[in-house]
């Protein structure tokens, strides 16, 4: 095909679909410009919340029944209300006795410095339902608060918005509504016992925080020998076991008895209260019963071990912690 040719083939093309090409050609630069338009305007950017304040978090099929939405709204108001003006007994006041038992041994001053650490200043707050959750009989409404710095009581300025926060529980007890305060969920006495001829385990009680358990203990040497019970000197020495793994405890002290000693001693150990996981036993993994112990501060690796090679026995023990 010549030149002349192509050329008589464009033009008859052209004339033939020229309507067409004219009408593709005006869509096309209206959609280039209306683009152009669009990308030089100015855009007001609205806050977006990804969950409403009364759907929890942990489980957003799950929300604050309607007829508690209100209340739990004017108590927390009113808490904070009264942390903020430094009116801490009639805050101290709004929390459940348990609350004011175990999380803050029955005394306004131990709540006031645990106010003060997330409230140190006048704040304002805001509030989420974090999780919802069946404990008993009881369903749980545990409500994350955040405190920001009211910066018109503070007169600060220039400030970051870093935020402090706390979990507030509540549920209802005979109709009333009640509320916990410090990540507190409840308390749970236990009473179970595990023994051997060398030791015995009392489990008192449980103490139920959002992200962990405490668990009181006492234990008696029933020997006559220095009994360990943990000195850093093996792996995993205390452990809580769920229904498919393990947890170690979150920091474990030297315990040592001596000959007929009892002490009691505190275990805690990371663990969700809304996980689905139930708790079953604590673990003493490690045990030594011994004759000689010089302990293990100043003194040589090499005697450590010759000690722990001529213990009297080593085991383990075990004590259920369910109800």
């Amino acid at each position: 095909m010549n030149f002349v040719d192509l050329r008589l083939k464009l033009r008859h093309f052209f004339k033939k679909n020229g309507k067409i090409i004219i009408i593709i050609l005006i869509i096309w630069s209206s959609i280039f410009f209306i683009n152009r338009i669009l990308k030089n305007r100015p855009v007001n950017l609205t806050p977006e919340t990804t969950f409403e304040m009364h759907t929890s978090v942990m489980d957003v099929s799950t929300k604050t029944p309607s007829s508690l939405r209100k209340p739990i709204e004017d108590v927390i108001d009113e808490y904070v209300g009264y942390c903020n003006e430094g009116n801490y007994q009639k805050a101290f006041d709004m929390l459940s006795d348990d609350c004011k038992e175990y999380e803050f041994n029955n005394n306004v001053e131990d709540f006031m410095s645990h106010v003060i650490s997330k409230m140190p200043v006048p704040k304002k707050y805001s509030i989420q339902d974090y999780s919802n959750f069946k404990c008993g009989n009881k369903t749980l409404y545990v409500y994350q608060i955040k405190y920001i710095d009211d910066l018109l009581a503070t007169g600060l300025t220039n400030s970051q918005y870093a935020y402090t926060s706390e979990k507030l529980t509540f549920y209802r007890d005979n109709n009333k509504l009640k509320m916990s305060a410090g990540d507190y969920m409840y308390h749970t006495d236990i009473k179970n016992i595990s023994e051997n001829e060398y030791l015995k385990l009392d489990i008192i009680d449980k103490l139920v925080r959002y992200s962990t358990e405490t668990y009181k203990v006492k234990i008696t040497n029933r020997s006559n020998y220095t009994v360990v019970i943990s000195d850093q000197q093996e792996v995993d020495e205390v452990i809580l076991t769920l229904p498919n793994e393990t947890r170690k405890c979150l920091e474990v002290d030297d315990i040592v008895l001596n000959p007929q000693q009892t002490i009691e001693v505190e275990f805690n150990f990371p663990k969700f209260a809304d996980d689905g996981d139930e708790s079953n036993s604590i673990v003493l993994s490690a045990i030594r019963v011994m004759e000689k112990y010089s302990g293990t501060q100043d003194i040589e690796q090499e005697i450590i071990e010759s000690e722990k090679a001529n213990a009297i026995s080593k085991f383990s023990m075990e004590v259920k912690v369910t109800e």
